[in-house]
């Protein structure tokens, strides 16, 4: 590998709000390929305290856009604003890696994936918590056939939306409900462990469409508001593979309501962490026994990894490959729940019309642990460890 693949990637950070802290961090402690160098806001006064709270120089959109040096930006902004900021920056010929979901839309979406692909641009969306250390461990299992042949999953989680809305403006605004919030983490586990849906159906719907605010602290206290995205999903996806998955996502519940992700095989059973989180418990179900055994991930990326998508894309962009988190994968995730409430509206099964390749696993062996282990960002880097 020559010197110039190594270079770091001089990013820019687009939206300084509650979520960006972790992406601050890692970007400036954890990735070596990622140079964070400017960061902006929609008012400023937020961007001014990540600039002087992790050493970057607080900016404008306008002048991150205008900055030949800067390769990429991360637009950690609500999802109402991304087709702008996204759009803008791909203009500027600027690579972009988003939040999800990469617009509320799923053809505006289509449409940004072909202007990227127009200029010649990298266009990466989360979740990537696909690449966490649990995640990668099942991947490992599966292809490995320790539980046979894969046959279903389930994944249900309850979820107090209403309260979410009090303290999270975008929750209540379209993209921001069980559905493409939340659905699209345990979708993108699915699809990167079983690869591409076939067919959808289900329902995608807001059973509580007006809400009153209830937190005392809100100046709206008291009053009704329109809660402007879903509330409820349930489905069947039934992927090319021939793999049934049934998805539950009840946000009219509560947050400590216990969630479940399940991976059902011919040999042997799965019981995984919140597809929300890089790692947790994970146990195996084997024939005989009721008893779960835990298991070992040796793969990276063991606890909030968030960036490790964008951090990824900069060492694509440097190789010339193809990034793991890539906007195809996005799109096709997106088209499922888009493809939910399709399925809801006409009352039959919805068919997908876009396909994704299933990402490359990460190698194992890379844990970050100090001593003699290998850092888990050359997980992200080199195709094997020997």
């Amino acid at each position: 590998m020559e010197r110039k693949d190594m270079l770091p990637v001089k990013t820019a950070i687009v939206g300084c709000g509650s979520i960006s802290d972790i992406f601050f961090r890692n970007f400036t402690e954890r990735f070596r390929i990622i140079d964070l160098v400017k960061c902006c806001s929609k008012g400023g006064a937020s961007a001014e305290a990540k600039a002087r709270q992790y050493g970057v120089e607080k900016s404008t959109l306008e002048e991150i856009l205008a900055d030949p040096e800067i390769e990429l930006v991360a637009n950690l902004t609500p999802a109402m604003q991304h087709y702008d900021v996204i759009r803008a920056a791909l203009e500027a010929g600027k690579h972009v890696y988003t939040e999800k979901v990469i617009t509320p839309d799923y053809h505006t979406t289509q449409e940004l994936i072909d202007l990227a692909q127009e200029k010649g641009l990298l266009l990466c969306s989360e979740p990537d918590h696909f690449m966490g250390s649990s995640w990668q461990c099942a991947r490992e299992y599966i292809d490995a056939g320790i539980i046979g042949n894969v046959t279903s999953m389930v994944a249900t989680v309850g979820q107090n939306i209403g309260a979410a809305a009090e303290r999270l403006r975008f929750v209540g605004e379209p993209a921001g409900g069980v559905g493409y919030d939340f659905g699209i983490y345990l979708i993108t586990q699915m699809v990167s462990l079983l690869g591409p849906a076939k067919e959808v159906c289900g329902v995608l719907s807001a059973q509580v469409p007006e809400r009153i605010h209830q937190n005392v602290s809100n100046p709206d206290f008291g009053n009704s508001y329109i809660f402007e995205s879903e509330d409820m999903a349930a489905a069947v996806i039934r992927f090319a593979s021939g793999v049934v998955a049934v998805i539950h996502l009840n946000g009219n519940s509560i947050l400590e309501a216990p969630s479940q992700f399940l991976i059902y095989g011919t040999c042997g059973a799965f019981s995984m962490p919140s597809p929300a989180e890089f790692s947790g418990e994970m146990k195996m179900y084997r024939p005989g026994s009721f008893e779960p055994v835990p298991v070992l991930s040796a793969h990276g990326f063991d606890h909030d990894s968030r960036g490790v998508g964008a951090a990824e894309m900069a060492w694509s962009l440097r190789l010339g490959r193809t990034p793991r988190a890539d906007a195809r994968l996005g799109l096709h995730c997106q088209e499922i729940i888009h493809g939910i409430g399709e399925s809801a509206r006409t009352g039959r099964y919805y068919q997908m019309t876009n396909t994704c390749e299933r990402p490359e696993p990460l190698p194992k062996g890379c844990r970050g642990l100090a001593g003699f282990s290998i850092e888990e960002e050359s997980s992200l880097v080199l195709e094997t460890i020997r």
